[in-house]
């Protein structure tokens, strides 16, 4: 699905037991409870894009 690129509109998302806030129309992603802050490479603008740059974060995650 699209996502919608407008002003406060985000996704939270769970990957591997690890939640994720991502803000649409941006490059970063923050695990919940941390602050940690991900950079992404491109800008996801579909679910989809936005899953495939978390996944390598959530699984790096996974045991920490």
């Amino acid at each position: 699905m699209k996502l919608h690129m407008e002003e406060k509109c985000y996704t939270d998302i769970c990957l591997h037991g690890k939640w994720f806030h991502h803000d649409h129309g941006g490059t970063s992603a923050y695990m919940l409870g941390s602050r940690e802050v991900f950079e992404f490479d491109k800008m996801p603008t579909t679910d989809e894009e936005l899953e495939a740059c978390l996944e390598p974060i959530a699984r790096s995650k996974m045991f920490a």
